[in-house]
This record gives C-alpha cells, sequence and structure tokens, in this order.
C-alpha cells in the first residue's frame, strides 16, 4: 500500500492522466474537471480539515473559480449561466450540462463563446486553464501553509504516486507549465 499525497495526487491525476485523456475523451474531461475544481477549492480551504465534509461542494466550487488566478476569468459566468449547478452539478448528476453551458473541443467553437444565452466551453482551453490552477496550487506555498497539500490524501495499492515513477508505466513523469 502507497500513501498519495495530495500534491501528487494533483499531478498525477487532475494533471497528467487528465491531460492525456482530453486527447481521446473529451466529453468525459469535462466531468472530471468539474469535480476537480471543486477538489482545488477543498485544497484552498483552510478551515476545511476533512475532504468529505457535507454541503460544502458549491462553496469549494465556487471559491476554486474566485481565488485561483487562472480560473478567475470564470468568476464573471458563476451566476450569469449559473455555471455551479448548470456545468458541475449538471456533469457529475446527469453526465449533461445545463442548458444554459454547451460544450465544445478542437475547432467545434471558441472558449467561453456567448450565443444565445449560453456560454461555451472548449476542453481545451477550458483543461489549460485547470491544469494552470493545479500548478498554482502544487506549487505555491500559501496554499501549504496547513500542509494539507503535504499529507496523505489517498492509500493506492501497488502505486507509487510520491515517486517521480509512474508504477503502472515505469515511467518517469515531469510537470511543466
Amino acid at each position: 500500500m502507497t500513501l498519495i499525497i495530495t500534491k501528487r495526487f494533483i499531478e498525477k491525476v487532475y494533471v497528467l492522466e487528465l491531460g492525456n485523456m482530453i486527447k481521446e475523451h473529451s466529453y468525459l474531461s469535462f466531468i472530471i474537471m468539474g469535480l476537480g475544481i471543486e477538489f482545488l477549492g477543498k485544497c484552498i480551504d483552510k478551515e476545511l480539515k476533512t475532504w468529505n465534509t457535507k454541503g460544502r461542494s458549491k462553496s469549494d466550487f465556487e471559491n476554486a473559480i474566485k481565488k485561483i488566478p487562472s480560473l478567475q476569468k470564470y468568476k464573471h459566468y458563476l451566476k450569469k449561466y449559473s455555471l455551479y449547478s448548470s456545468f458541475r452539478c449538471g456533469m457529475a448528476h446527469a453526465s449533461a450540462p445545463g442548458y444554459s453551458i454547451t460544450l465544445s473541443s478542437k475547432s467545434e467553437r471558441h472558449h467561453l463563446h456567448e450565443a444565445d444565452h449560453r456560454l461555451n466551453l472548449k476542453v481545451e482551453d477550458f483543461y489549460n486553464d485547470f491544469k494552470d490552477a493545479c500548478l498554482h496550487i502544487i506549487n505555491d506555498d500559501d496554499f501549504s501553509v496547513d500542509d494539507k497539500i503535504n499529507k496523505p490524501f489517498l492509500e493506492v495499492p501497488g502505486a507509487d504516486f510520491n515517486s517521480g515513477t509512474d508504477a503502472i508505466s515505469g515511467q518517469t513523469s515531469s510537470l511543466h507549465s
């Protein structure tokens, strides 16, 4: 069994694995990013002592958008398009966004394109902002004041997330912002 610290979990799952996933599974990537934004909100909440505190999803999601630099461009859309309920909840609970959100990839439609009272999110651009948010959390000492980011988060049999080597592929990972 390997204990995975929060910082390595973010690096391996939200940055590296999701980065590979958007190329072939862009739609599923939106689900993970919606949940991931909420998770990043939990990371920056210095008052939050347990990861599974009930009733905090909306505040964690919105705080991440309001406080993490690469996500702040979405602050304007929180109310205008009900970003939490239409995007995050729609994707998490129904695998489809609410009416006010459309999803695209490649050259289908521009990111943050507004038309007919709807907002489009383009997976490649949205991932770049999400990835930058993850790297900000990993690298910013301000968010690790309570050391939550460096404490054990998850236990996985056979995985070595805390080293630079992926236990499954044996490849060394490195992050570039």
